[in-house]
């Protein structure tokens, strides 16, 4: 019998059969297999502000043997896809473009985030107002993380007082891992910056809030870490290759007095270009998500400048 383009070979229609009707790869093993292999792939993954980029490849013996459809993977998956990769996002204008631009329940099922700390600057003919990490996060309603990893400014005093923000107003996420390239933010000299930058010894005063917070039987807690070497990037991560810190109060100080005076051991050459690594966790048994509609912050509330508006809303009024 001849062929036709209407009678495609035996082997062909096999394959297209196979193509429109069998499942994926994960979709054809059991739920339980099914589950093990997913974070296998979505943890191999990074979003950042652009683009998807993978850090690290899957064992060749997990990766599926034939293409997965869209529509598979979208039933496969579902959004289940969020709590399983790491949002990177290289300023807070970044994260606020991306997260502010879908929806709050989307933006719930999001675990880990990673945002500089750098200062959200917003201008007015009559000047610019500069907002810390805790304020932008009050653009965010829904957000739930279960890590929040925030990379220190550049300015010493704006560095501390944004991991200290975030400890004592913080909100949306149960962990935080607050990274400084140096040692100089918990060793500065207090001169002529206001009130709200003086240092007092740490972990000890960031401890003192959570337990205001949260309870002191909550569990929550503060921990610092530095780099045993300098000039060592990465090294703080690696339990290996860090050590725990605590300052303690010098006799004959008080805490109206210590961040008067420059620590003179944290800011010597070699020990100041130690990297830290905060990590502050909530206490357990709280709700931790940032709420629609939440009371105004104190001070510096955006939501209260720019009432009823959002974040795309205000960007172009302000253009």
């Amino acid at each position: 019998m001849n062929r036709t383009r209407t009678d495609p070979p035996t082997h062909w229609q096999h394959l297209q059969d196979e193509g429109r009707h069998l499942p994926s790869e994960l979709g054809r093993r059991e739920q339980e297999t099914r589950d093990l292999l997913l974070p296998l792939f979505l943890n191999a993954s990074r979003l950042g502000r652009k683009k998807l980029q993978f850090i690290r490849r899957p064992a060749q013996g997990l990766c599926p043997q034939r293409p997965c459809t869209t529509s598979h993977l979208h039933i496969e998956v579902g959004e289940t896809w969020l709590q399983q990769v790491f949002f990177s996002f290289e300023t807070p204008e970044a994260m606020l473009d991306k997260l502010t631009n879908i929806p709050t329940a989307t933006r719930s099922l999001i675990r880990h985030a990673r945002v500089s700390g750098e200062l959200l600057m917003l201008s007015w003919p009559e000047g610019s107002v500069y907002y810390r990490t805790f304020q932008t996060l009050k653009l965010l309603p829904g957000l739930a993380l279960d890590r929040l990893t925030v990379l220190g400014p550049r300015a010493r005093e704006v560095r501390y007082e944004t991991l200290d923000t975030l400890v004592r107003y913080g909100i949306g996420w149960k962990e935080l891992y607050y990274l400084s390239h140096d040692s100089a933010f918990l060793a500065y000299e207090h001169d002529w910056f206001s009130a709200v930058y003086l240092r007092v010894p740490q972990p000890a005063g960031w401890q003192r809030a959570l337990n205001t917070r949260d309870g002191p039987a909550s569990g929550a807690s503060v921990v610092i870490y530095r780099a045993i070497t300098p000039r060592s990037p990465g090294a703080v991560l690696h339990p290996a290759t860090r050590v725990t810190f605590a300052q303690t109060l010098p006799a004959g100080s008080d805490l109206l007095t210590f961040g008067k005076v420059a620590d003179s051991a944290l800011m010597a050459p070699g020990e100041r270009e130690k990297e830290v690594l905060v990590v502050v966790k909530r206490g357990g048994g709280l709700d931790h998500t940032e709420k629609e509609g939440s009371p105004y912050l104190d001070d510096g509330d955006i939501r209260e400048v720019m009432p009823g508006m959002t974040w795309k809303q205000i960007t172009a009024e302000l253009a």
